[in-house]
């Protein structure tokens, strides 16, 4: 049978995905790969871990099909966007990429607020941020004039590897969004916004629709992975994107909630809704928005508190080939419902929605003799549930319907974690079989080489529900007590971080 091919790269990781056209999984392969984190609130990757995770990834891919990749007919790659990689004339990459989760550019989004927010807005639909790539490129401007210089070419992560495979240079409308420096009403860069760093809008890709065709598997990539030469390759989209698209979001109105590095709630619409404390995108689905309500550390938090708390554990899981997640999330389990009064906040990369606040921080509140690492487990999954509850009542502003949630990424394979996000929520949830960004981005890759008739068409053929939650409402009573508690901590810690802020800074 006929194949299509998805390969994301997110935060922590590439994942590789084959599926026939019914949606069934044929090969999956993962490879982690880390983040460096060199001051507090940074945050950057080395690219070419991307291009090796893309060759092991694909490589196992196609090990795991006996006819290998002979029916395999295109790819496309998603990432998470922002993330800017710079490259000189000759094609090298500048320095590290600054990724979007990274908080340096906190003074930049300020000023860029003071002296241009409403213009920006108005263009770019968002109000600078740390998230954004046009505060992240105005540091770089401002900190490292000589790397600025050199800048020929403008990637984003996806990009930056579908460039690799095939040699184009071009981006999606979402990357393009994402970048904030994209005026999506007219569809074209803006050079208003480029002209504040005097950015030539030369080194920036054209710009494509996501299940376009923008070109075809080189020679040397085909040796290197094992794909077919000429094989066709889609633009592609952000992650984000893509796992809404799994999730089978293609009607106005539907939510996804997503557990991934980051958190995410997010609603469809059929036109863009601008809002201070949101995100707003083009979607991947033809004539849809998409409005993202946003916590920077969700799984990277769970993956933090692993490698703190659980080395020993993990170390041994994987002498056993076992999953040091399930270990955690049954730890969890043995611990009752508020884990004794810890309350977590997952601020560990400063905090997106509501707050878009970079100084904020992380904290265990509320720690007594009687709490083991299995309290901090529980804690840390309600913590994150909490921020995501958040993040929904801000999409409160632009819808009642509350009816159509489906919850994807990493985390959602936990059992608890979801049931956990249903309870808090109060709301029914249901989770897809496949729901990741590989997938999705398989699914458009049929749409856009015409297997499919349109995004519709590709949900109703391969989209499936696994699991419904349904919310146990003495649970979700007992939860609201303890938000309201979240927030007063919330309240109170707000002049406590501007201090840390300012004596970290002060002790540079």
């Amino acid at each position: 049978m006929n194949k299509l091919f998805g390969v994301d790269f997110g935060t922590g990781g590439c994942k590789a995905t084959v599926i026939d056209l019914e949606g069934r999984v044929c090969a999956a392969a993962f490879k982690e790969y880390p983040s460096e984190h060199q001051k507090p609130g940074w945050s950057e990757q080395d690219p070419s871990l991307w291009i090796e995770a893309f060759i092991e990834t694909v490589s196992k891919c196609k090990a795991q099909m006996e006819d290998g990749f002979d029916k395999v007919l295109g790819m496309a790659v998603t990432a998470s966007t922002h993330n800017a990689v710079l490259l000189d004339n000759e094609r090298n990459v500048i320095r590290r990429c600054i990724m979007w989760n990274d908080q340096r550019s906190s003074d930049q989004s300020n000023r860029l607020k003071g002296q241009y927010g409403e213009r920006i807005y108005q263009i770019g639909m968002q109000m600078p941020s740390p998230t954004w790539t046009l505060p992240q490129l105005m540091w770089v401007k401002e900190n490292e004039p000589d790397n600025y210089a050199k800048i020929s070419r403008l990637m984003f992560t996806k990009d930056y590897v579908r460039s690799w495979v095939t040699g184009d240079f071009c981006t999606d409308v979402v990357d393009a969004q994402g970048s904030l420096l994209y005026d999506a009403r007219k569809q074209e860069w803006s050079s208003e916004i480029c002209q504040i760093l005097n950015l030539p809008i030369s080194v920036l890709p054209e710009i494509r629709q996501s299940k376009e065709i923008v070109g075809q598997v080189k020679a040397e990539a085909a040796k290197l992975t094992g794909l077919p030469e000429g094989m066709p390759v889609i633009a592609g989209c952000s992650d984000t994107a893509a796992e809404d698209f799994s999730a089978g979001a293609v009607k106005e109105g539907q939510i996804i909630v997503k557990l991934a590095t980051a958190g995410n709630v997010n609603l469809v619409t059929n036109q863009a809704n601008p809002h201070p404390k949101t995100f707003t995108y083009p979607y991947s689905v033809s004539g849809k928005w998409y409005t993202v309500a946003a916590t920077n550390s969700c799984a990277s938090a769970n993956r933090w508190l692993r490698d703190a708390l659980y080395p020993v554990e993990k170390a041994l899981c994987e002498t056993k080939d076992e999953d040091i997640y399930e270990y955690m999330s049954e730890q969890a389990g043995t611990v009752e419902l508020g884990a004794q009064g810890l309350i977590f906040h997952p601020y560990l990369l400063g905090e997106r929605c509501p707050y878009f606040n970079p100084n904020a921080r992380g904290n265990f509140f509320g720690i007594n003799m009687l709490h083991t690492k299995a309290h901090f487990a529980r804690a840390l999954l309600e913590g994150v549930a909490f921020s995501l509850y958040d993040c929904l009542e801000v999409l409160r502003d632009f819808t009642d319907n509350m009816e159509d949630i489906v919850i994807i990424g990493g985390g959602a394979k936990s059992p608890l974690w979801s049931q956990i996000v249903c309870d808090i929520f109060g709301l029914e949830v249901k989770m897809p079989e496949n729901a990741e960004s590989s997938f999705g981005g398989a699914l458009l890759v049929g749409v856009g080489i015409g297997v499919f008739a349109n995004e519709e068409d590709a949900a109703a053929k391969c989209i499936r529900m696994k699991t419904t939650y349904r919310p146990n409402e003495e649970n979700h009573r007992k939860y609201m007590n303890l938000f309201k508690i979240y927030k007063k901590i919330v309240s109170a810690s707000k002049p406590i971080w501007d201090d840390l802020a300012e004596l970290l800074e002060n002790e540079k």
